[in-house]
């Protein structure tokens, strides 16, 4: 009578303390199958192919004496406990929206990344992490997991943003382990997709980024960088500070760090500045009235550089050329490095790629540098494409871009992405204009 059972066993529940009633039906029954059920019912009314029994009736003759408890209790006993697959369901969509909800304080300093969070954790975006999470750990309960990730990442969000913070000081402090950020950590690229939809709206869609940040790109965006040294800057011309009063160890990075730039200037050559000897004071500002290109790609600081060694001479007394490039999103490092230039009043101007990543990029740099654009609007984008520069097809969402209104709308027209490269000889010339002979 295992049959029995196995049919009886899915109407428990719904029956709840009342007596089992229906009736369940055996195809093709064998003959000792028959012969149990004639040994428990008796024999049927009327013959045929299926067994066909009466739950009420096996009710009642359990009742009667065998078992007072009834049938339920009966299939209760033989076969072990039923699970409630329904209540399961919504104690877990209850753990897991719990767990999820534990980011809600942090939602209201960065509303914008409401929609987000939840697009993202309604595609299992947050399962995937606790997954990840739980098999690193052996831990057992998954929106538990879950829950203890967000708290630790609405820890994070706490304290953001920095101000040039280590990403292990930020993890030691917010989460108790200094590695706990790291991107090898399920926490760390779980609170790295946070951060970059709360600082990088632009850069997300319901799944997660698009690719155009690396990590410490999106850090960054926080203030938040990897590491003193890991934060860098790559410049040309860049002029060192003269000497300062004794200061020890602080004496010596200055010293070292102007003397350096100052060699580089001379044999005009690039240089990588870490974010410690952008802080060492070594920096000299540009006095009013002088001019700090930035550009996004590094090949543009090479170019610049090979002309300018090329070139005769300089313009006596002068600074001469200064290009920082931010290698993409730019780093504390080189944000850090604009400031100190800058600092004095000179004018800093900015030119990008002709894409929407681009675009981005130029929205976060003046988040944090005032910037004028270096043949960076609408008619300098329709004039490098009427000259054949080499395109591609512009990809991913539109950006916005509010020194010129015009460009995304041209872009969005002519459906084109000009990379920086293509017009680097009219920027080199642009630096170099006022400087070489």
């Amino acid at each position: 009578m295992a049959w029995l059972i196995s049919r009886v066993r899915p109407r428990i529940l719904s029956a709840g303390d009342q007596p089992l009633r229906g009736a369940v039906q055996l195809n093709d029954p064998t003959d000792g199958q028959r012969a149990a059920a004639v040994r428990l019912v008796g024999r049927p009314r009327r013959a045929g192919s299926a067994l066909r029994v009466d739950l009420a009736v096996v009710e009642e003759i359990l009742r009667r004496g065998p078992w007072p408890a009834g049938l339920a209790d009966a299939a209760l006993t033989l076969s072990g406990p039923v699970v409630d697959r329904a209540a399961e369901r919504a104690r877990a969509a209850a753990a897991w929206e719990a767990a999820r909800d534990h980011l809600v304080p942090a939602l209201r300093r960065f509303p914008g990344l409401v929609q987000w969070w939840h697009t993202w954790c309604a595609a299992g975006g947050l399962k995937r992490a606790a997954g990840a999470e739980a098999a690193r750990t052996s831990a057992a309960s998954a929106p538990a997991v879950a829950a203890d990730l967000v708290k630790r990442v609405a820890a994070v969000l706490e304290r953001l943003p920095a101000t040039g913070q280590p990403l292990a000081v930020l993890a030691r402090e917010a989460v108790g382990d200094a590695h706990g950020l790291d991107a090898s950590r399920p926490l760390g690229r779980l609170a790295a997709a946070v951060v970059r939809a709360a600082f990088l709206p632009g850069s997300v869609d319901g799944e997660g980024a698009t690719g155009e940040w690396s990590t410490r790109d999106v850090w960054a965006a926080a203030g938040v960088i990897l590491s003193n040294v890991a934060s860098t800057a790559l410049c040309l011309g860049v002029p060192g500070a003269g000497p300062a009063g004794s200061d020890g160890g602080r004496d010596r990075s200055r010293g070292a760090t102007a003397t350096t730039l100052e060699a580089m200037r001379t044999a005009r050559m690039p240089v990588v500045l870490t974010l410690d000897q952008v802080r060492s004071g070594g920096v000299r500002t540009v006095p009013r009235g002088g001019v700090v290109h930035v550009c996004e790609n590094p090949t543009i600081v090479e170019v610049v550089a090979e002309r300018w060694a090329r070139a005769a001479g300089d313009v006596p007394g002068a600074v001469g050329p200064v290009l920082v490039c931010t290698s993409g999103q730019p780093s504390t490092a080189t944000i850090d490095l604009l400031r100190t230039l800058a600092a004095e009043g000179a004018q800093v101007r900015y030119h990008g790629d002709f894409d929407w990543a681009g675009l981005r990029i130029a929205w976060s740099l003046r988040t944090h540098v005032a910037w004028v654009p270096w043949r960076y609007t609408a008619a300098d984008y329709r004039a490098a494409v009427q000259d054949g520069s080499p395109s591609l097809h512009l990809t991913g969402g539109p950006a916005q871009c509010p020194w010129d209104p015009e460009l995304a709308i041209a872009m969005t027209e002519c459906g084109l992405a000009v990379e920086e490269e293509a017009v680097a000889h009219l920027l080199a010339a642009d630096v170099l204009a006022r400087w070489a002979r």
